[in-house]
């Protein structure tokens, strides 16, 4: 590691000089100085809890970069809130001039993300990546890279994309990564250091030396609830009947060991689905002795960390589920158990909400002994709208709820700046509790509270990791976790505990292997990829921008592809003037044959492109969700071959899919010669294609049964008013497809029964 002398002076008032840095803004930390001089050697990774200053130490890098006058420095963050709190705290606390500070959300137009030769960009990284692919931001002359909340860079996250092109085609690169928790898990650290391209492990706990006196104590009060015999007796009822679904899935399918959790069991059903099994009923039993056992899971989960209200919801929603038209019969068995239908009648028995009353009496003590702020964390969206509530009726207690910007039936999600607006009353004290889903956990500067109160648990060591770090920043505070004795909730909280003490004993291997391997030659010797493939001229992919976030504009970008992104009215991907592509994975194949939509786009692609392709991803087209019949999925096939003209390709995962895009742009583009250039948009659809195309949505009705009824009635409306009698005289429609037709056309429209 090459040496660089520390930039940073401090003066007698124990704040940070620098000629960057307004004066008395930041009160220096040995630490924070120390990581930062490091960080301008080579790619760092900061792990540091919680609260202890990831940004500053961002701030005081960025600092110096600027002063060398070297380049463009780019901070990024996963959310806008995020990355517009640390806009506004380098604004108050570096001393150049605004202008050269440029913020780039969704909200930025086009037009004005521009670069040049700013100071530093502030960006989330979807868009930035997207910058990059568009080919709208010089790589060479950006000095450093700072990825926060990094922890992030793994499977097709953005900030793989523009680590790997920033590394690639900058000169002199520097990235700095910021994270609390980066994993518990040996390879998943390693993992991060790779995609991120990392040297230099810096790494400290609250306990350091040099962290320590910037510290408060945390006191733990672990709080178990006991269950009552109500719940004891339904929970075992519950898991006799997952036990048994499980034990009869592994008398058809070994597996090496008995799957208890919900991921196991999925892992096991992919398994089976690997394997022909529409074929064999055996197996078929098997999956569905598997779907139940994971249906289960799911419902005693919602036991586990709420209470019977919330298992009792979830059931009724799985009742009614099995009430409607077309809904998979092996659900019906669940709900048809006795052993469940007595766990359920036992927990209706049951009202006492014993953690909700809990919660209040441990926030009312709290209060009388003069805490300011509680924030309680609670995951499942619901059951914080509940806890709001009971909160809420309570005198003294002023109560605001965090939550993510999705909206849920009945519960409306919070936008952006609706989620800043309650942050900041927070802070002011307009609210004495905050209850925040996992939205308040990663990030948002929430501001140190005294107590913090965990709800319900995660297995998550991260989360975990991100919960605690609420509290203990300015004064000493405490971390109040509730949880049900014997259940999934206690469990949660030791595996959480374990992860992360797993996470320090790990990075302190990895940081010693750093430390005694003279610098560079851990990381790229050992990490990185040669990248052997000879640079060529690069060819072109017109992709349209709804594909924007897809796996295989990432892949063709690492290929070497340059990303051109438009709103293409015909296929995703333009090829050249004479190829277009349509990508589908196996599962949005098959929904797209049973609504008509694929019929449409492939004669759309055929009016427009001399050669239109289908391009299949999955690893097998027979095993999809919506477990469609093998003859109608061959049947599709043949049609779009036949009938439109279509060449038909398969690709086992998006790294195939864009290896295959690329070869034939490849030979097209600089082989063939043949130009990129998008063709027509969608011609005009006549009032025979709508009438079709109307009709097409009715139920067990495709293109061929549309135009056979048109031809019969003459026109929609008298296809609409027909009795089932009279649409039966039309050939392909039995008594089945005139009831459904029927009960489509007069049965009272009910948004609650909306499924996408």
């Amino acid at each position: 590691m090459s040496v660089y002398l520390n930039p940073f002076n401090v003066n007698s008032e124990g704040f940070v000089e620098h000629p960057l840095i307004k004066d008395g803004k930041i009160r220096a930390r040995n630490y924070q100085l120390d990581i930062s001089c490091k960080a301008l050697t080579d790619n760092t990774l900061v792990v540091l809890p919680t609260g202890l200053g990831k940004t500053v130490i961002a701030l005081l890098v960025v600092a110096e970069k600027l002063r060398r006058n070297e380049g463009v420095c780019v901070i990024m963050a996963p959310t806008k809130p995020l990355i517009e709190q640390h806009y506004q705290f380098f604004k108050d606390c570096l001393k150049i001039e605004t202008s050269f500070l440029v913020l780039w959300t969704g909200e930025t137009p086009s037009r004005d993300r521009v670069f040049k030769s700013y100071g530093v960009i502030f960006a989330t990284p979807q868009l930035f990546r997207n910058e990059i692919l568009k080919g709208r931001v010089q790589l060479n002359k950006i000095v450093l890279m700072v990825f926060d909340e990094a922890h992030r860079a793994k499977g097709n996250y953005a900030y793989i994309t523009i680590a790997q092109r920033y590394q690639t085609e900058c000169p002199s690169p520097l990235i700095l990564g910021l994270t609390a928790s980066p994993g518990s898990k040996r390879e998943d650290i390693e993992v991060l250091m790779k995609n991120l391209f990392i040297k230099n492990l810096e790494f400290r706990t609250r306990s350091d030396k040099d962290v320590a006196p910037y510290v408060k104590k945390i006191d733990y009060k672990l709080v178990p609830i006991p269950l009552s015999p109500l719940v004891k007796e339904a929970r075992s009822l519950i898991q006799s009947f997952i036990s048994e679904q499980i034990s009869q899935a592994l008398k058809v399918f070994p597996w090496d060991k008995k799957p208890k959790s919900f991921s196991e069991i999925t892992e096991m059903i992919n398994a089976i689905k690997s394997r022909p099994f529409l074929d064999n009923p055996d197996l078929l039993e098997a999956l569905k002795s598997l779907a139940r056992a994971r249906y289960l899971i799911t419902a005693l989960e919602r036991l586990d960390l709420l209470g019977s209200k919330y298992f009792l919801q979830f059931v009724s929603r799985l009742i009614e589920r099995t009430k409607r038209p077309g809904s998979p019969k092996y659900l019906a068995q669940i709900v048809n158990d006795k052993r469940i239908l007595d766990a359920i009648e036992l927990l209706k028995l049951h009202k006492d909400n014993a953690k909700l009353s809990k919660l209040i009496e441990l926030s009312k003590r709290e209060f009388e002994f003069g805490v300011k702020r509680i924030i309680v964390f609670v995951s499942y969206r619901a059951a914080s709208k509940e806890v709001e509530k009971e909160l809420s009726s309570i005198e003294g207690f002023k109560v605001a709820r965090l939550i993510g910007q999705a909206s849920r039936t009945g519960d409306r999600g919070q936008t952006q700046k609706e989620q800043e607006d309650i942050i900041s009353r927070f802070r002011r004290g307009e609210f004495n509790i905050l209850i925040a889903t996992q939205v308040g956990e990663e990030g948002l500067d929430i501001s140190s509270s005294d107590t913090i109160i965990f709800y319900d648990n995660t297995p998550s060591g991260i989360r975990f990791i991100q919960r605690v770090g609420r509290t203990g920043r300015n004064a000493p505070g405490k971390v109040y976790i509730l949880y049900f004795q014997g259940t999934r909730d206690e469990q949660y909280l030791w595996i959480a505990r374990r992860r992360e003490k797993k996470m320090v004993e790990e990075i302190k291997t990895i940081r010693s292997q750093v430390d005694s391997s003279q610098g560079s030659s851990f990381s790229l010797t050992r990490f990185i990829e040669e990248d052997e493939k000879v640079e060529e001229d690069k060819v072109s992919v017109v992709v349209d921008s709804r594909e924007s976030n897809s796996p295989v504009v990432e892949e063709l970008a690492r290929l070497g592809a340059k990303i051109i992104f438009s709103q293409l009215e015909v296929g995703d991907y333009v090829l050249s003037e004479r190829i277009c592509v349509e990508r589908k994975t196996v599962n949005d194949f098959a929904s797209s044959i049973i609504d008509s939509r694929l019929f449409h786009q492939a004669k759309f692609m055929t009016d427009s492109y001399e050669i239109p392709i289908l391009l299949i991803e999955g690893k097998d087209i027979y095993a999809t969700l919506s477990n469609i019949r093998p003859s109608s999925i061959r049947g599709a096939l043949a049609a779009v071959i036949t009938g439109y003209r279509m060449v038909v390709l398969w690709s086992r995962d998006p790294k195939e899919s864009a290896e295959l895009l690329y070869a034939i742009a490849l030979r097209e583009q600089k082989e063939l010669r043949k130009r990129l250039q998008v063709r027509g948009e969608k011609k005009p659809e006549s009032i025979a294609d709508q009438q079709v195309f109307l009709l097409s949505g009715l139920p067990l009705v495709e293109r061929s049964t549309a135009i056979k009824l048109l031809k019969y009635f003459k026109t929609p409306l008298r296809i609409f008013t027909a009795s089932e009698q009279e649409l039966q005289q039309v050939e392909g429609i039995g008594d089945v497809k005139a009831r459904k037709i029927r009960e489509v056309l007069t049965r009272e429209f009910k948004e609650d029964e909306l499924t996408r």
